[in-house]
This record gives structure tokens, sequence and C-alpha cells, in this order.
């Protein structure tokens, strides 16, 4: 019987989506390290060096910043190549702006440390609006989920949330 249990976390970007987890830690560039028209990360090195993000919980440290990501995902999103969900530990804000544009969920300021429990291609549920993350099948951390359909609190716009980072914390 596989484990299931949730990663709580703030949700930069409302959505829900459920995909296989794509893990590394380390950071992320759009502009230059992914094919928006494979979905293939492209970098020579990276520790996602050929692999697809289509379809997948995107599990990252963070993106690196470039004003060309938002362009990178929107075209990606257009190919069908695109990430169903980010889950960041840090958010960039260009990231945020392109997962506002294309739809794509995005989660951060977890409650556990994603890299010692999330396993890559091990199916992952990114629920932004509940402020969750589900996952089944690998070593239990984190609290068991509670009762399918019980209610979470909502998550705040990703303008707000961006404007408190900005005065940290107050509005």
């Amino acid at each position: 019987m596989s484990e299931y249990f949730e990663i709580r976390g703030h949700g930069v970007v409302k959505g829900r989506a459920e995909g296989e987890a794509l893990v590394a830690n380390t950071t992320l560039s759009f502009w230059g390290e992914v094919d928006p028209v494979t979905g293939k990360v492209i970098a020579v090195g990276h520790p996602l060096e050929g692999q697809s993000l289509k379809g997948k919980v995107l599990v990252i440290q963070s993106t690196k910043g470039s004003s060309a990501t938002p362009m990178i995902l929107n075209l990606a999103q257009l190919e069908g190549t695109a990430p169903v969900a980010f889950v960041n530990v840090e958010v960039d804000s260009l990231a945020a702006l392109g997962c506002v544009v294309n739809r794509i969920p995005m989660m951060s300021r977890l409650e556990r440390n994603p890299f010692e429990c999330i396993r890559a291609a091990r199916p992952a549920v990114t629920d932004a609006k509940a402020r969750d993350i589900s996952c089944a099948g690998f070593a239990w951390c984190g609290r068991r989920t509670p009762a399918a359909g019980t209610r979470h609190e909502t998550i705040c716009e990703v303008v707000r949330y961006l404007r408190s980072r900005q005065t940290g914390g107050l509005q």
C-alpha cells in the first residue's frame, strides 16, 4: 500500500495540477536552459539535462530571473511542453508572472524541505488553492492528508504576495 502525505506551503499562483515530479535541488533558467519547443532542459551539465518538463510538477530551488521567463513559459505552454506546476523553495517574480499569465500553479514557502520528501518520477498533486502538495508512493514526510474534501485556507493573490515581499510583510 502506498504512503500518502502532504506538505503544506504558500500558494503563489492558485490552481491544481497533477503530474510526475521532476526534482532537482538547484535553479533553472528558462532563457537558454530550456527548449520551449521540445520542453527539454538543454543546459549542459545541469542535473535535469535532457529531461522533459512536459506534464511534470517541477520541484526546484528557484528559477533564475530573466525577463524572458514568461515568454518562454508561454511558448512552452502553446507547444504543450510546459510543466503543469512549479514547487519552488524561493520565488522569482518573473517566474511567478509567467505562471500567472499561463495559469500554471506555483507553490513556495513549504513547511518541509521538498528535496528530502518528493522523489522524481513519482506522482504529485499540487493544489495551490488549498496550499498543499499531496504525494503518494514514497517515504512519509510531513502530515497525513486530511479526509478528501476538507477545506483549507485559500491563498493570497500573487500581487499581494509579491507586494508583501517587497514591503517585508507589511501591506
